[in-house]
Formats: C-alpha cells, structure tokens, sequence
C-alpha cells in the first residue's frame, strides 16, 4: 500500500492550514505517517490530518467557538487547543492527584451545555488516596470554571464512588457526556468484581444499592440525580442510576437526530456489543453465567444490536474484543461518503469504523466498514460537523478532501 501523507497541522473546526515545523520533526512525521498509514486517503474519499502532538489523549470536547479541550490520560492535564490550531503552553488545569495506570487516570471530559454562559467543564479521573503501597484510588468527577483558556474554582461534583485497589484495577472511571437532556453521565464498570454481593443482596452490577457497573445520570451543578431517574423511589436504590447491568461500558453517544444513547460493553475476552441504552434498561452482567459462553447472545436481559469482533474473527472468538474506546455520530451534509453514521473507535486493532443503522428505532446495523486505522482512544466532532480522534501520540481529524484542496 502507498502511503499519500498531508503533512501539516489543522486549524480546529475550520479549514486546515501549514504551519512551520522544523525539518527533523517534518521528517518524523513522515516517518510514522509512512508507517501507520495516518496520512492515507481511504476508500471513503477522506484525508486523515495531525492536528497536534498529544499524550494518550483519553477524552475530547469542543466549545462552541471551536476550541478543542483534551484530557491527558497518564499527567491529568487538560489541555486546549485554540480555534486556529495552536496548542496553548500551558495546561488548561491539572486534576488533583491524578492516579494513573493503564486503566486508571484522567479518563472523561466535557463541557456544560451552557458553556457560553457558565463556562463550566467536567473532567473525570482517578484520585489518589493512599500512595501505599499498594496504591488506592477512587473514580472523581469534578468541574472547573473557564477564564480566559485557565481552569479556575476547581469544585468536586461526585466523590463518594467506591474506592479502588490493585485486586480491583480494572473497570472502574469510563467516559462523561452531557445529554441532550442537559444532564451528565457517567460510565462505572464492574471494578473486576462481577460476583461480589452489593447492599441489596445481589451481585454489583445487578444491585441498585451500588453505583459498579452502571451508567449514572446526574445533575451538572451538584452530582445529585434528576427526578425522574428510574430508581429514585425506591428507597434502597442509589438515584443517580439510569442503566445497569454492565462490565466495562466504557463510552456512549447520542444520536443527534432523535436523542437515542448509544453505548458499548465488554464481556470480558470475548463477546463485545453495541447496545442501545434506554433509561432504567438491565444489560445482563453477569448473570451470563460461567464464562466460557456458547455465544454472545446469552443474556435474556435488554439485547444488544450488534456484536464487535477483530478482523478474521467472530464474536465469542475468544481474545476477539475491540475495546470501543470513542463513538461519535457524523452527518451526511458534512461526509456524504460516510452518510449519516455511527463511528466507532476500536482500540485494540486502532480502527475507526463506520456502522450504519437502520430499522424502526435505529436499532439495526446495517453496513460495518472499516475508516481509517489509527485511532486508539478518543473521538469528538466540532462545531463544524468534523470528527477528531486520538492514538498514543497523536491527535487527529478526518477532512472530506475536496474540502482540503
């Protein structure tokens, strides 16, 4: 395959431009261009831009005008990139007493739906309690005010998750999204504890008296739950969850046309799904039964709509999960070649692809294509319709080319 690499950095939700690079960093690019196939034209008619640097870049999010905020998995730094594609020197803020592994750290970002007003973003992250050893950590979220491109009045929103050790490193802070709703949710896996007992006598995921291995659904201003949150009358029940069920629903989305959420989960080494989430909806972790299962179809519980595989497996192979770690609709009016389309970032195999659904409710995928193969983590779409995605080293965004000439 020949590699046609675009070599240069994008102004943020506008038309791209060149800026000066030095030789040998011009080279580099070429380099790793060349080898991973960034800077290739796919067979959707798209070119693939470096929009800067970044440092496992776990989360996106743009304002309305355009700047691009990015979480830093390993330093808790968020930083900002301005509408005309500079990367600001200094962070935005750092989240205090960040705790990072490969699976914990600074893991979600987003902004307020009334940003323009409030200038509020929320950053979610694991917090260091106890250097031990061994280290404890606990999921956090937390909400800066922005002033003038510098997070101030840092103000914790939620702080009572469970604590986290290393016999439970996995599975714990996922993704934060504001909804169309205007409230923020919150993805918590299972701490790798599936079977555990919670308060109501049942295990964790299954157990409404514990927010493991939910999706919350919070107010933004105080981390309280909403009234009409499914499980708020029930006294033993934590408010604040609106699904249950899952292991590692790690990041979601909203269809933009009809407000619907979308999200994954894992099920350990082999079964991967794409689930439409409904409020108060059960997805079935774990009561599977024992793993090794004879398919991935074996909750009776809310079903999902699509499995994930990597390529040249099935799903229920075992080691053929994805690890979905980003999701973002895009229109057609901006991409005609992708049409209006969920993409989804895999990290394992680093591919975006692209899943058309289809059906009464948008509840059936209908086309699964691979997009492009560098995008390890996190994907946003600015203001102007564009998807940016994320690799260890890279942020990135995917340009119509007719639109780059």
């Amino acid at each position: 395959m020949v590699c046609t690499v675009h070599i240069q950095h994008a102004e943020v939700g506008s038309r791209p431009r060149v800026v000066g690079l030095s030789a040998a960093f011009l080279l580099i690019v070429v380099l790793l261009a060349s080898a991973c196939g960034g800077g290739d034209q796919n067979p959707f008619g798209l070119q693939s831009e470096l929009v800067t640097p970044a440092d496992r870049a776990d989360a996106l999010a743009f304002d309305p005008e355009g700047r691009l905020f990015y979480a830093e998995h390993w330093s808790g730094n968020i930083r900002v990139v301005t509408p005309d594609g500079q990367l600001l020197e200094e962070p935005f803020a750092t989240v205090p007493d960040v705790a990072a592994n490969a699976n914990w750290g600074l893991t979600g970002l987003a902004l307020d739906a009334e940003f323009e007003d409030n200038h509020y973003v929320y950053a979610y992250f694991t917090e260091l309690l106890d250097p031990g050893p061994p280290p404890i950590g606990r999921p956090v979220i937390i909400r800066f005010t922005d002033v003038d491109n510098e997070g101030t009045e840092p103000t914790v929103i939620v702080a009572d998750l469970m604590e986290a050790n290393p016999d439970q490193p996995f599975n714990a802070n996922g993704s934060i999204h504001l909804g169309p709703d205007g409230f923020l949710y919150a993805t918590l896996g299972d701490y790798d504890m599936p079977r555990d007992v919670g308060p109501q006598n049942k295990e964790v995921p299954q157990d409404l008296g514990t927010p493991i291995g939910k999706i919350l659904r919070i107010r933004p201003e105080d981390g309280t739950a909403p009234a009409d949150n499914p499980f708020v009358d029930q006294p033993s029940a934590d408010p604040r969850i609106f699904a249950y069920g899952f292991r590692n629903a790690f990041d979601f989305a909203f269809n933009p046309e009809t407000g619907k959420m979308y999200g994954s989960d894992s099920t350990g080494p082999t079964c991967e799904e794409l689930n439409v989430v409904e409020i108060g909806g059960n997805y079935g972790w774990p009561i599977a039964g024992e793993w090794p299962y004879t398919d991935c179809l074996f909750s009776m519980e809310t079903p999902a709509i699509h499995f994930f595989a990597l390529e040249g497996m099935q799903p229920g192979d075992f080691t053929s999960t994805v690890g979905v770690r980003g999701m973002e609709f895009v229109s057609g009016d901006v991409y005609p070649t992708l049409g209006d389309s969920l993409l989804v970032c895999e990290s394992a195999p680093g591919l975006i692809r692209r899943l058309v659904l289809e059906g009464t409710g948008s509840d059936e995928v209908v086309a699964d294509d691979v997009v492009v193969r560098d995008c390890e983590f996190a994907m946003a779409i600015s203001p102007d319709g564009i998807i940016y995605y994320s690799n260890q080293s890279e942020i990135r965004r995917l340009v119509p080319i007719d639109s780059s000439e």
